[in-house]
């Protein structure tokens, strides 16, 4: 029953995995950071009571070597550390005792009721804690909403939507005829367990009955066989649109649902779920969208179409257009739409603070975002890094005693920096950090890989088109070699084409750099296309095969990395053209949104490399075909490192050892004249294929390690690692004055033959 006041350089308000990175980030930029939470575990829909799992720009493969890193990453390094099987049930602790190591004051079970605003700035925000019977003001220089409702921004007069803005507001395909209240809703998610005897469950008399598929058209039939986690379409956004008002009624709707589709997959016996009960079921619903606050700019579909370069673009997204039905499980249409894109956007550091307010900064569901553009910006682990941008921002805007909007026009150069600083990434923003010694370097390094396929004993169906798409570095490609074989019994044409591509994603023959017409003769030949072609810029090219025959093209028994396949699949996906009325939500087809609305006809086959406790990585799921190239390439070299880029993009922009070396394999970064040193950091590998951290490191990932500096001739070890199980590592010692520092890999964790490093900095 206590009255309490404190004061904090930054108050984050909002504990979900955005407020959290945000609060820890800033504490780490020596700010005051007080984080403030409405829930007992910190976490938001990612707290272990919930359980929504940290998914981002990977999209379940959708986008290669796109995971998050800085972080966000270091956040699931933590998680899977203890949750191994990747239940999401530890969430809340690993999150609360992160923040208590980084010296942020964490308030838990906290609601926020008032706000003082003066002018253009927030004052001052008051809250009750349940737990200790407090109340509190919170005096601080800058404010964080991260409470995904816009609650502080709300609270201090800030302009906000809600509902879906019409089509014709920002031109957006995928936005309805006229603006309307549908939102996406909210769902509560269920755990289960396969047990060693049948157990029975009885449907509670308040729950819902569903007798069959029907009843909740386009979900049950999703799934087949038993399921032991569910279900995101399980969803509601009130009556009335209203997920705050209408909070409770939403929540007993939820439940209702959500025990009556078990007891419909328990008595449904080819699901074979005898022997499966319920571990736990979220009493709070995890909202999808209720206010979005405005700031200086509405980030829309077009930019994530179009990847807007935006000069102060301080994140990255991935995730799918994916946009709920509005009336969620009793709609009767299907339960969302997932509208894919061609490549990776980025978010500009104006859509993350409120225009009305000078210190209020947004991450989260509750940023300057359309209702479409939502539906990709909404993902946990997006969030993530809008947090990690924010809480650098607000640590610029306290050095530099600025406001959000100056910050974002002054400082957004420096802000990036510090972001890839943290070994985060920013699509077209490379490191140009003058403090960073290994800029200047001169890279030699044991070994490197080049990009080489093998042949195999496999062939694979070339069906109406088949391509293979490369990095190329060496500025031409004189000669390709394409093993094919004819499976009919009469000689079959075969087309073939050279291009350029855009992305990893983008495969297409229209406008070739060269192409040529073979004919098969029944059986196997290796056709050799002297392409002499000379002056490609580096980047990321396809060879491309059209046939009307029985083609089959040689695989590949290695995947080289930074490589791709496509297949020729004209009319596979429904792209939305301007002034379209149809309803989406009816759509059987998978929904494209291009630029301009123009059709693709090739589509990138997907890796999704979900790793699960004692299985192995398998690397060749989806199959590449074999090609041999002269001349070779050399997209792995050790001079990557120093690129100014963390993850690959367009190439690959990482260090990839000789595999026929032995270990130790050794990079060094060298100068004409000694610098002092006392810190460097590094990028290692962890596979960002995958969309979380594997529980048992795979073998890309250099497990033991030292770090050595030269002065006079002779090596001193500085640093040294025996299990290394992270991406990013940062080695701090005594300053020393070197010429060349050395990073030594002794062993690849799972047997692997090669060290991979993505970026090393000396400070």
């Amino acid at each position: 029953m206590k009255y309490i006041e404190k004061n904090y350089d930054l108050l984050v308000a909002g504990g979900g995995v955005g407020g959290v990175i945000t609060a820890v980030t800033a504490a780490r930029k020596g700010l005051r950071v007080a984080l403030v939470d409405n829930k007992a575990g910190l976490g938001g829909n990612a707290c272990s009571e919930i359980g929504v799992s940290i998914d981002g720009a990977a999209c379940f493969g959708l986008f290669p070597n796109m995971r998050e890193g800085g972080p966000v990453e270091e956040l699931k390094e933590q998680l899977v550390a203890l949750d191994p099987f990747f239940r999401n049930t530890m969430n809340s602790s690993v999150m609360l005792f992160w923040c208590e190591n980084e010296k942020v004051d964490v308030y838990s079970e906290l609601n926020l009721h008032a706000v003082d605003a003066c002018g253009r700035k927030v004052a001052a925000v008051y809250g009750s804690q349940a737990g200790t019977e407090r109340n509190y003001k919170f005096i601080a220089e800058q404010f964080v909403d991260a409470t995904g409702d816009g609650t502080v921004a709300a609270l201090a007069g800030c302009e906000s939507r809600t509902g879906r803005e019409g089509r014709a507001e920002f031109g957006e395909l995928l936005a309805p005829d006229q603006p309307d209240q549908g939102i996406m809703g909210a769902s509560v998610l269920f755990r289960a367990s396969e047990k060693k005897i049948p157990t029975r469950f009885e449907r509670p008399a308040w729950a819902y009955e569903y007798t069959k598929e029907e009843d909740l058209p386009d979900r049950l039939t999703m799934y087949k066989g038993p399921v032991d986690i569910g279900f995101w379409w399980v969803e509601y956004a009130g009556d009335h649109n209203d997920p705050i008002g209408e909070y409770e009624s939403i929540r007993r709707e939820l439940l209702k649902c959500t025990y009556g589709v078990w007891a419909f997959l328990k008595s449904d016996p080819a699901r074979r779920m005898e022997c499966y009960s319920l571990d736990n079921v979220s009493i709070t619903p995890a909202k999808r969208e209720s206010r979005r606050i405005v700031g200086d700019y509405i980030l829309r579909e077009r930019d994530i179409v179009e990847r807007t370069p935006f000069e102060d673009a301080v994140a990255y997204a991935g995730w799918n257009i994916d946009i709920h039905v509005p009336g969620g499980f009793k709609s009767k249409l299907k339960p969302n739409i997932h509208a894919c894109f061609p490549w990776v956007f980025t978010v500009p550091l104006r859509s993350l603070y409120a225009k009305d307010m000078d210190n209020l900064w947004l991450v989260g569901r509750d940023m300057s975002v359309s209702h479409v553009a939502l539906g990709a910006t909404r993902l946990q682990a997006t969030i993530g890094s809008m947090g990690h941008a924010v809480g650098i921002a607000a640590a610029f805007a306290h050095r530099h005693r600025q406001s959000t909007r100056e910050t974002a026009a002054a400082g957004c150069r420096e802000i990036q920096q510090e972001i890839l600083r943290d070994g985060s990434f920013i699509p077209g923003v490379k490191n140009t950090d003058e403090k960073d010694y290994a800029l200047t370097a001169t890279v030699t390094a044991s070994g490197e890989q080049f990009l080489a396929f093998t042949r195999s004993a496999e062939y694979l169906p070339v069906g109406k088109g088949l391509a293979l798409s490369f990095p190329v570095t060496e500025g031409r490609v004189d000669r390709l070699v394409l093993p094919l074989r004819n499976a009919g019994a009469a000689p079959v044409e075969v087309k073939l084409f050279f291009a350029s591509s855009e992305h990893p994603n983008h495969f297409s023959h229209r406008q070739p750099l060269a192409e040529k017409t073979v004919v098969i003769q029944p059986g196997g030949q290796d056709v050799s296309w002297d392409i002499s072609l000379s002056a490609l810029t580096p980047g990321l090219y396809a060879v491309l095969i059209l046939t009307d025959g029985e083609v089959a093209w040689l695989r590949s028994g290695v995947e080289p990395y930074g490589c791709f396949t496509g297949r020729y699949a004209p009319g596979h996906a429904f792209t939305p053209k301007p002034g379209m009325t149809e309803n989406l939500y009816a759509l059987r087809k998978p929904i494209l949104v291009t630029k301009n609305s123009e059709p693709v006809e090739w589509e990138k086959l997907r890796r999704n490399r979900g790793i699960q406790l004692g299985r192995d990585c398998n690397r060749n799921h989806i199959p590449l075909p074999f090609a041999g190239i002269t001349p070779v390439q050399r997209p792995y070299r050790a001079e990557n490192v120093t690129s100014g880029v963390s993850h690959s993009d367009l190439l690959p922009d990482l260090w990839i050892a000789d595999p026929a070396a032995e270990m130790p394999q050794a990079l060094t970064l060298s100068w004409n004249e000694a610098k002092t040193i006392s810190s460097v950091r590094i990028v290692f590998d962890t596979d960002l294929d995958m969309n979380h951290p594997a529980a048992l490191p795979v073998d890309y990932l250099v497990k033991r390690y030292s770090v050595a500096v030269r002065k006079d001739g002779a090596w001193e070890t500085v640093a040294v690692c025996d299990d290394n199980r992270s991406r990013f590592r940062i080695h701090e010692f005594a300053p020393r004055a070197a010429d060349a520092v050395k990073l030594v890999a002794e062993e690849i964790h799972a047997g692997g033959r090669s060290a991979r490093v993505f970026e090393i900095r000396c400070y």
